[in-house]
């Protein structure tokens, strides 16, 4: 899993290199333009007239007929995951660091167990596959060492063995504190970070797509700054995603909030999936949005057909 959110993580450390800029409060309708004067706040963050690229045939983008997954018979059992906290900038094992566990997902709830890895920064639990987990990595706030880093909408994937491995990933207290220091961008005190990658049906990355977050009664967070990268490196010209789909939000307030992604076809906005995250205050949090999932929950191919069959 390392790799599969390096690009992710090394995002955030680029994000400290751009300005910053400021959302407002509602959704946008089909006929709102890019006219900052329009009283739509949605069109600081749904502007691009720049036709999306990726395989999108999956979904119809009308933002009501979503994907529906189901794990299929046998693909639930038990997993044995051995794993390591490695600080993903130096790529270091986090000695002691301790994780939480959220097998409903819930981040909100208590967590179903919590434990510490060893010096090497290792630890084994035992989850169930095909099915959406959340974890938390964390050194206690006296050591000054880490942030808490939280990844959501965690899937393992069946298999016969039994066992899978993984990385949880850590962001250092030192990484995070780049980020008020560079060109004026500030994260604020008690929000949160979330980075994430854009998805088309066949996990290739979306370019031209944009990032809109918003909540329940479709208030914009006030500061909420977004990026986007060119080369896997920020470019404060970039006004979407390119090619490697990657994406951050800064300055997100605790809370529940609705990260959607919308493209441009040419003719009209299309709402082409989401995620829904809860933010814990002075925190990063990773997770992905995929086309035609709603809630943020991808199931990979080998969950939908029978397992140990």
């Amino acid at each position: 899993m390392k790799s599969f959110f390096l690009p992710v993580l090394t995002a955030l450390v680029a994000l400290t290199a751009l300005p910053a800029c400021s959302g407002g409060t509602a959704a946008k309708d089909d006929t709102a333009t890019s006219d900052s004067g329009s009283g739509n706040p949605m069109d600081a963050f749904v502007n691009t007239t720049s036709t999306y690229v990726g395989d999108t045939t999956c979904y119809n983008g009308d933002g009501v007929s979503w994907l529906q997954q189901t794990p299929a018979t046998g693909c639930t059992g038990d997993m044995t995951v051995s794993a390591t906290v490695s600080d993903f900038q130096q790529d270091l094992p986090v000695a002691d660091a301790s994780v939480y566990f959220w097998s409903n997902d819930d981040i909100n709830s208590t967590p179903d167990m919590s434990f510490d890895v060893d010096a090497n920064g290792a630890g084994s639990i035992t989850v169930p596959a095909c099915t959406a987990l959340g974890y938390e990595t964390y050194t206690p706030a006296a050591w000054e060492e880490t942030v808490n880093t939280y990844e959501v909408h965690q899937v393992y994937e069946w298999d016969a063995s039994g066992a899978t491995t993984d990385t949880w990933n850590s962001v250092s207290v030192a990484t995070s504190r780049l980020i008020p220091s560079l060109l004026g961008l500030e994260w604020e005190s008690g929000t949160a970070i979330i980075a994430g990658t854009a998805y088309d049906c066949n996990m290739g990355k979306i370019q031209h797509a944009q990032v809109y977050i918003h909540d329940a009664d479709g208030n914009v967070p006030p500061d909420l700054a977004v990026r986007y990268f060119a080369n896997n490196l920020p470019n404060s010209d970039q006004p979407d995603t390119n090619d490697d789909g990657l994406w951050s939000a800064i300055n997100v307030p605790p809370g529940d909030w609705i990260v959607e992604m919308w493209v441009w076809d040419g003719t009209q906005y299309l709402m082409m999936g989401s995620t829904h995250l809860t933010m814990e205050p002075d925190s990063v949090v990773i997770s992905n949005i995929y086309t035609g999932i709603e809630d943020g929950v991808y199931l990979p191919a080998s969950c939908l057909a029978t397992c140990g069959g």
